[in-house]
């Protein structure tokens, strides 16, 4: 099995840290279906091979043949190995991924080319190639190897020998990669078939003339001041988890009446805060209209009314059973007015059996009688 990196194919050892060590980027990265119309021309290749190409194109991964965990084992040990250079570095950034990167990487790797990729314009670039499966450990590790041909002090690289792969891996300015696997069939500038290729393609790039690839001193001494946070030697920005303890510790900053309605544009920042309690004021907030600005103090009308509702629906039963209440009195009262009616009217009859009875509109005795309205009358008005 056959593996290689750039520098054991091209002796170009010292020249690549001066003058073959700035790999610019290009204009932009190549488009994966600029030329799909050439891919079927008439009386060409069946329909069914033409679509088949345009799927390997357009679908993700089909590219570059790496997947996420792989672009994640790329960065995880890209770090590593820029947190274990010797002597220590002052000031060594982290590496993240680049997609833009990966893209521009994708582009070249398909050419199968054992060459650097002359077109690029502010972007570094180590290449690996191998006729077995690809071993992305082997691959990094093959780059930081050439640490051994490398006097930090004298800023040299061996006779015979290459460095550049190492000093771009782990040059402290850079803080982005983007990487891309091909597997070629075959490969221009080497005699193999079914070649593994690796690009990776970095940001801002390294290797520039009479530079070294760091500075030297005691781990994280020398990190920016955004980046003071020390992790595994590299220098670590802490500002995402800091500000978003400040927002769940301190409610008081995100008061309605504390600062005037913002832009859109910090709005939607706003919004993105995991505290609910900011994310509700940003929605009211966001709004130009002054006279949306009172919809914060919606909720408590709203509790509110609630309470109301509940103390109006008691207020109603009670005055509910208190009619229910009169009602059975003006009952009770309607029953014995009705029972001192019969009573006295049994009263008059047995007093008075023989007496006839007058034509008048008036009862029979018109004394007893009015008594007796007079008592049905009252009884009504109590």
């Amino acid at each position: 099995m056959h593996q290689r990196s750039r520098s054991e194919l091209q002796r170009v050892s010292t020249q690549r840290i001066t003058q073959d060590g700035v790999f610019l980027r290009s204009s932009g990265p190549q488009s994966r279906g600029s030329s799909h119309c050439s891919l079927c021309p008439v009386g060409g290749a069946p329909l069914w091979v033409c679509r088949m190409l345009l799927v390997l194109l357009l679908l993700p991964g089909a590219w570059s043949f790496l997947n996420e965990e792989q672009e994640e084992l790329l960065v995880e040990l890209h770090n590593h190995y820029r947190g274990q250079v010797s002597p220590s570095a002052s000031a060594m950034l982290p590496l993240k991924w680049d997609p833009s990167l990966k893209l521009l990487a994708e582009g070249y790797a398909a050419k199968c080319i054992w060459n650097h990729n002359r077109e690029l314009t502010d972007t570094g670039e180590n290449l690996f190639a191998g006729t077995g499966s690809l071993d992305l450990r082997e691959a990094l590790e093959k780059w930081f190897l050439e640490h051994l041909h490398y006097d930090f002090n004298n800023h040299s690289c061996d006779e015979d020998k290459m460095c550049g792969h190492y000093t771009q891996m782990v040059w402290a300015g850079t803080h982005r990669v983007g990487c891309a696997f091909h597997l070629c069939s075959t490969m221009e500038g080497l005699g193999w078939e079914r070649v593994s290729f690796l690009v990776c393609n970095y940001y801002p790039p390294g290797n520039y003339e009479d530079e070294r690839p760091y500075v030297e001193g005691d781990w994280c001494s020398r990190c920016p001041e955004n980046l003071l946070k020390c992790e595994n030697n590299l220098c670590v920005a802490e500002e995402e988890e800091e500000e978003e303890e400040e927002d769940e510790d301190d409610p008081d900053d995100t008061q309605w009446g504390t600062f005037p309605p913002p832009p859109v544009t910090s709005d939607q920042g706003d919004v993105v805060v995991p505290p609910p309690v900011t994310s509700g004021v940003t929605t009211t907030i966001s709004v130009d209209d002054p006279e949306v600005t009172p919809e914060p103090q919606t909720p408590p009308p709203l509790v509110h009314s609630t309470t109301e509702g509940e103390k109006n629906k008691a207020e109603e039963k009670k005055e509910e059973e208190e009619e229910m209440k009169t009602k059975k009195k003006d009952e009770e009262r309607k029953e014995s007015v009705e029972k001192a009616v019969k009573e006295i009217g049994s009263d008059i009859v047995r007093k008075n059996p023989k007496k006839p009875q007058q034509t008048s509109a008036g009862s029979t005795t018109s004394p007893s009688l009015l008594l007796a309205s007079l008592t049905v009358l009252l009884a009504l008005k109590l």
